[in-house]
């Protein structure tokens, strides 16, 4: 009961808290003082706890050491790097990737001390308002001259002094703590800004001339006795390993170790299973490249700014284990030779950067690189072709390319565009290893969704043996797209157009265009694309389930099939394009106007293509014609395959294929012979001559359908006298089939048992008679006749 009364009175005191800001408001009763006081002692106790909780800056006193000592780190890096000018582009990049996760340190722990602040100003707000209400109210009461507990009133005001004097005491830490780390905030970003002006200052170099000509004498006056000091000062930098960062990231180490034995136990242990899967061939013969190869390939972008040393090391063994795997892919001596070449050559250039070999030494060794890959690409080529027997094919061509990109090198180096000269032969040899990695990685995939799917569980499944072959090839396509589309980001940050692959991705996709008020990036219309994609293979993927795990196990119509399947795949695909047109940044009451606009179009010229999708939609609710059913449309037979939404596919007895507009089938008269009942009647008119029995022409015709096997008993054949024709007296035998398919079939058996019987019968089958009677004949005619008569009536000649 106390506690309710306690909570009571809190409510009441926040409530008159509220409306002490209002002009003439009235505060609580005298009885009320109290318990307000008492509640007001509770929270005072509870926020002088939170206030304490919110001045314990020892976590952030640590954070700021720790930023503090990786500054200096880094700032005593730099210092012996020397001048930022003269670093490489892989120098510039690593120190920048340093800064800027030095720079999303500082900012998140400058985010989580403005939210400590935050609420400690809060705080503040709300005991300095609780603070002015008891001034208030005391000042009421003294002017009404009503006598209250004073002592009370002292000790609720002290109360909140207490809370107000504690937090005002620990928000001067807070802001000291918040004036360093700002502080080197801002030292990162000076640092991070010289970066990025000399980056940008390099790459715009690239077609200018940054040294002297090779083959000058200001080029050889640059070899000094101090180039073995500088290079062993490069050696000492790269082999320098920091163990703090392996003890940080030494789980993502583990897990690409396990992750190779664990590639080569599955490749072992299921190597029998898949020798018949020809994009697994080259893997199976080396299980233990393999797995170096995924796990590198896999886990080595989780790495957060790895030292060089390690960053060589993963490109070595990515490397070779590509060079390994190729050789076992490709069956031309060459291609093997070439990647194993291409291979040692971007090892040894990443090493010699890695040291930070002297610039003029570096030049000779591009130079000498140069020259040797010019003849040695065309003497490969030479030889391809003759292995090929004159035909040029696309090996060749990159052989050439290869040998091109040599001789411009090697002129651009001895003309002192040495930065040019470099970026040619590493971007060329790290493009063609995209190019591999990329072909590697689609192999793999595409050989493991075959695995899959061929595996003896799933083949048990009805869904696999009827759509695994479909959904496998429309898996390897999206696989193919994914893949190929990432190379093309790693293409251009390989070729300097972006630092890296996360750059190149946020610039592209954010390119954009203002369309009325809505801004339609390229990642917004990528991710729409993507939905719309996955709707309509969830569509057909659901279809595909219906079809194998639901309807052949319950009795519905083939036509109640397609129209449930027609109904999903329509919700489907309108679901995702609403929820596409949400991403890209069109709301919903935008609808309105395009359904305006849509029925105006409908209005001048689309109310053709809208009957037609409308009388779609009445096929497939009420059924008149149902896919399967033997329809006749313009006198023309066909069986229905398809139900559309603009028009329907009838297949003819001919094997041609009718295209009718969905209208015509709902407006027009429209025979459907299955409608109902497969049932039909056959209809067999026989003429026999003026003088036959008709009793035992009936009797016979009678005979004829009753033996027929396809023949109905009940209704039993019937035959009929029609009437009297100009040459015949006219019959019409008339039997029942279960299957209309069969009519003509059936139709052509009857008529050939006829035919037999009456022969057997000697009923004699007619043919029509006309007598020709001539009224007057030119006499010139009748002279001709009688001169071809007497010829033909003379003799032959001796």
């Amino acid at each position: 009961m106390k506690r309710i009364i306690r909570r009571f009175c809190g409510l009441v005191f926040f409530l008159w808290m509220l409306a002490g800001s209002v002009a003439g408001a009235e505060y609580p009763g005298v009885s009320q003082v109290p318990g307000l006081a008492a509640e007001v002692a509770a929270q005072a106790v509870q926020a002088e706890r939170q206030v304490e909780g919110l001045l314990d800056t020892a976590a952030f006193e640590t954070q700021l050491h720790l930023a503090e000592g990786r500054y200096h780190q880094l700032q005593q890096r730099m210092d012996q790097y020397g001048d930022p000018a003269t670093w490489s582009i892989d120098r510039l990049l690593e120190v920048r990737a340093l800064l800027q996760e030095e720079r999303s340190r500082l900012e998140r722990v400058l985010l989580a001390l403005a939210a400590r602040q935050e609420e400690n100003e809060r705080l503040r707000r709300t005991w300095e308002e609780r603070r002015q209400f008891w001034q208030r109210w005391e000042q009421q009461l003294r002017g009404d001259e009503v006598v209250f507990p004073r002592e009370t009133f002292a000790q609720a005001q002290e109360a909140v002094r207490r809370v107000l004097e504690g937090v005002d005491s620990g928000s001067a830490p807070l802001v000291v703590l918040q004036e360093e780390l700002t502080r080197l905030l801002n030292l990162n970003l000076s640092h991070l800004t010289q970066v990025d002006d000399i980056l940008r200052l390099v790459r715009g170099q690239i077609l200018q001339r940054t040294g002297h000509p090779l083959f000058s004498a200001e080029f050889f006056h640059q070899f000094t006795a101090g180039f073995v000091d500088e290079v062993r000062r490069g050696l000492r930098e790269a082999i320098r390993l920091d163990l703090r960062y392996f003890i940080r990231q030494g789980w993502i180490l583990v897990s690409q170790v396990l992750v190779v034995f664990a590639t080569a136990a599955f490749i072992l242990r299921y190597r029998r299973q898949v020798e018949g899967t020809p994009e697994w061939r080259f893997i199976l013969d080396h299980p233990w490249a393999t797995g170096i190869f995924v796990s590198t390939a896999a886990l080595t972008p989780l790495y957060v700014i790895p030292p060089a040393l390690w960053r060589l090391v993963l490109w070595v063994l990515l490397a070779f284990s590509t060079a390994v795997l190729i050789s076992g892919l490709v069956r031309n001596p060459m291609k093997r030779f070439t990647v194993y070449l291409l291979a040692t050559v971007l090892v040894l250039s990443m090493t010699l950067q890695l040291i930070h070999l002297p610039t003029p030494l570096l030049r000779l060794f591009m130079a000498a690189l140069a020259l040797i890959g010019l003849p040695l690409s065309l003497f490969l080529a030479h030889l391809n072709i003759r292995r090929h027997e004159g035909h040029i094919n696309i090996f060749t061509l990159g052989l050439r390319a290869g040998a091109l990109v040599c001789l411009v090198s090697f002129l651009a180096q001895a003309a002192g565009y040495s930065t040019l000269a470099s970026h040619l032969i590493d971007a060329s040899i790290k493009s063609v290893f995209v190019g591999i990695f990329a072909v590697m990685v689609v192999h793999l995939g595409q050989g493991g969704i075959d695995f899959f799917r061929e595996h003896p569980l799933l083949q048990k499944r009805a869904f696999v043996q009827q759509f695994g072959v479909e959904v496998a090839k429309r898996l390897k396509a999206l696989l193919a797209v994914l893949v190929w589309g990432a190379a093309l980001y790693h293409f251009l940050a390989v070729w300097g157009f972006y630092d890296s692959f996360a750059q190149a991705w946020g610039d592209l996709t954010g390119v954009g265009v203002l369309v009325g008020q809505v801004q339609l990036t390229l990642a917004m219309l990528l991710l729409s694309l993507l939905v719309i994609y996955l709707s309509i293979q969830a569509s057909w993927l659901l279809r595909a389930i219906l079809d194998t795990q639901v309807f052949p196990y319950s009795q519905v119509d083939r036509g109640i099939r397609d129209a449930i399947k027609k109904l999903i795949h329509y919700f489907l695909v309108f679901l995702g394009f609403l929820l596409a047109m949400s991403l890209t940044g069109i709301e919903m009451r935008n609808f309105a106007v395009l359904a305006g606009a849509f029925g105006i179009g409908i209005g001048f010229g689309l109310q053709n293509i809208v009957n037609n999708f409308v009388s779609g939609l009445i096929l497939l609710f009420e059924r008149p014609v149902k896919v399967g059913d033997l329809i006749v449309v313009d006198q023309d037979w066909g069986t229905v395959r398809k139900i559309g939404l603009r028009s329907t596919i009838i297949e003819t007895f001919d094997n041609s294929e009718l295209i009718v507009p969905n209208s015509q089938l709902i407006s027009d008269k429209v025979t459907n012979w299955t409608l109902s009942t497969s049932r039909a009647r056959v209809i067999m008119p026989v003429g026999v001559a003026y003088g036959s029995n008709v009793e035992r022409v009936i009797e016979i015709l009678n005979e004829a359908g009753s033996r027929h096997p396809l023949a109905l008993e009940e209704p039993a054949p019937s035959a009929i006298f029609v009437g009297f024709g100009d040459s015949s007296l006219n019959f019409e035998l008339r039997c029942y089939i279960a299957d209309v398919s069969k009519r003509l079939s059936v139709r052509s058996d009857l008529g050939r048992d006829i035919d037999r019987r009456f022969r057997e019968a000697g009923v004699e089958i007619p043919f029509p008679q006309r007598d020709l009677h001539l009224r007057s004949v030119d006499g010139e005619i009748i002279t001709r006749a009688k001169r071809e008569s007497e010829k033909a009536s003379a003799p032959p000649s001796a």
